[in-house]
């Protein structure tokens, strides 16, 4: 029986009906029509577009996942919350570039430049990736509902995803990027006021550094090459997949794009400290739990009742933010890249049906993925392909700046860049260089893809090259006008 009187419990209730409110409220004009829904009308400010940004991520990685890792390998698992702001911070300006094209999806774009066989392929790789993601994501949020509140790992299970599902559904970009703020902010404030605390409450700095392993102070213990190789994956991640694009085409102007995405990297680079610091006291005292429990163990046990259980419920919105984004990403890659082209373009599709069509996908995605999560099958293998052709990707868009490339030499290149990911990552099990850590298998991959782009260009007689107004023209085929790009005034 839930003690609904706990302040903790109580606290994480108001906070997940403010949630429902402010999700309700911001999307309440989503099916208006197909670009409202998909891309909140392409209208995000600079606030709202750089914490929907930071808090994609936020949830399962950056909060319990670098926990997780400070917890067995020490402080040193900032590095994976700092290379991917560095990493964001870097693609600023290819932001600026992508943010031109008058597109909704990665496969759309990759589509009109490459052909219709790179996008139906782009799209299936896409949609695997993001529902597998949505799958992944599910069974955090209730495993730490369940843990705080002793409600049943099935209640809180089916809860989470009837709060997400229902919510992306309803509301799509508006809805997800507004509760996004909500958790951000909640969460950056809360982890800058709580860590001093928690820190306090276990015996200050020098307690903790002499009750953890030796080698857990160590800053760079994850290796150099880690930290390289978290880095370039990270530069794929921002560049190429649809959770994140779908985001930059969603701002207001091509400014609020690129310095959003520069302020959410900026943010990224201090954030992962924050929650290494939540795993190495969980360590330090002895904590005798799953080390996916790290950052729960230490807010309850370090933290005043009302400050621990409003960041729980941050926590865990965030990883359902982090959900919904990859299900409505899924979702509008399926209908923008494998329904829409297969139904023989948007002649005879309105407004009204893609916005149905696109709901309804998100409805059956969830609760697929939700069925997935709870069936017990191996998810991560799926999960990792998905998410590795999926930074792939991006060796096909930075190839579009070559005024070389033929429209015939994407396939090949996704194709053996597919390839390279599945052995690196399964057949060599990513291996580990010089004693540095592991080179991510995203990083090879995309390597062959744009060499083989690059090749394949060079070889093929009569493609047909393309310089960037080729491009751009090409991209923006059958999109119409969007709304003109506001004033900097106008938009902060």
């Amino acid at each position: 029986m839930v003690d609904v009187t706990d302040p903790l419990i109580l606290t994480m209730i108001v906070y997940f009906l403010v949630t429902l409110a402010v999700g309700i409220w911001f999307g309440r004009g989503a099916g208006e029509g197909y670009v409202e829904f998909t891309l909140a009308g392409r209208d995000l400010s600079l606030p709202v577009y750089m914490m929907t940004y930071f808090a994609t991520f936020t949830g399962g990685g950056l909060t319990m996942g670098i926990a997780q890792r400070a917890f067995v390998d020490g402080i040193s698992a900032q590095w994976y919350a700092m290379a991917e702001g560095l990493a964001w911070m870097t693609i600023t300006v290819f932001i600026g570039f992508l943010y031109s094209f008058e597109v909704v999806s990665v496969p759309g774009l990759l589509g009109r430049v490459y052909g219709e066989y790179t996008q139906y392929f782009a799209g299936l790789f896409t949609v695997v990736g993001q529902v597998a993601l949505t799958a992944g994501q599910t069974i955090g949020m209730a495993s730490i509902i369940s843990v705080v509140t002793d409600v049943s790992l099935s209640v809180a299970f089916w809860v989470s995803v009837a709060i997400f599902v229902g919510l992306t559904a309803y509301g799509g970009m508006s809805t997800v990027a507004y509760t996004d703020t909500l958790h951000g902010v909640v969460i950056i404030v809360g982890m800058l006021i709580a860590t001093p605390i928690a820190v306090m409450n276990a015996g200050g700095v020098g307690a903790i550094a002499g009750s953890v392993p030796s080698g857990h102070m160590n800053w760079f213990g994850v290796g150099l090459v880690q930290i390289g190789s978290w880095y370039l994956m990270y530069i794929t991640v921002a560049g190429a997949q649809q959770q994140m694009l779908q985001r930059t085409w969603s701002a207001r102007s091509k400014r609020v794009a690129m310095f959003g995405t520069f302020l959410a990297g900026a943010i990224i680079t201090g954030y992962g400290v924050l929650t290494a610091a939540a795993g190495m006291i969980a360590n330090a005292q002895g904590a005798q739990i799953e080390s996916s429990m790290a950052f729960a163990w230490t807010i309850t046990n370090t933290l005043p009742p009302v400050l621990a259980g409003l960041l729980l419920a941050a926590a865990v919105s965030a990883v359902i933010t982090g959900a919904d984004s990859f299900l409505l990403a899924g979702a509008t890659s399926f209908v923008n890249d494998l329904y829409i082209p297969l139904r023989g373009g948007k002649e005879g599709l309105d407004d009204g049906h893609l916005v149905a069509v696109t709901r309804v996908t998100v409805l059956v995605f969830g609760v697929g993925a939700a069925l997935i999560a709870q069936s017990g099958i191996q998810i991560i293998a799926i999960n990792t392909l998905g998410m590795g052709i999926m930074s792939v990707l991006f060796a096909g868009l930075v190839m579009m700046l070559w005024d070389g490339t033929v429209r015939e030499a994407g396939l090949p290149g996704f194709v053996v860049g597919g390839l390279v990911f599945a052995v690196w990552e399964f057949a060599l099990g990513s291996p580990t260089f010089f004693g540095e850590g592991q080179v991510e298998p995203a990083v090879p991959a995309t390597l062959a893809a744009i060499v083989t782009i690059w090749l394949v260009s060079k070889l093929y007689d009569g493609g047909e090259r393309f310089d960037v107004s080729r491009v751009r023209e090409l991209a923006s085929r059958d999109m119409g006008r969007m709304e003109a790009e506001e004033t900097v005034a106008g938009d902060d």
